[in-house]
């Protein structure tokens, strides 16, 4: 699932439906692993930065933001995810 992520946010261009439908996913997943006990609350609210970060990316998107910026906040996600699955 991280994986897709990563390949979502850095593909040019970045497909914003791909990118929604991974954000949902992320918290369906999320929601259930914690619930079911899974996951820690402290991996929760980790896993949680990340699908923020998509959100933040999504806004970006929308309104048009200067590509630079979105960039920074895409190499935030996948240190974010790499510091996660290591």
């Amino acid at each position: 699932m991280l994986a897709d992520v990563v390949d979502a946010v850095v593909k040019d261009p970045m497909d914003i439906d791909e990118v929604k439908s991974l954000r949902n996913t992320i918290s369906e997943r999320l929601v259930s692993a914690r619930d079911s006990g899974n996951i820690t609350n402290d991996e929760f609210l980790s896993s949680g930065k990340i699908e923020g970060g998509l959100d933040v990316i999504i806004a970006m998107l929308e309104n048009e933001a200067p590509s630079e910026e979105i960039r920074i906040h895409v190499e935030s996600i996948v240190e974010r995810i790499h510091a996660i699955s290591n």
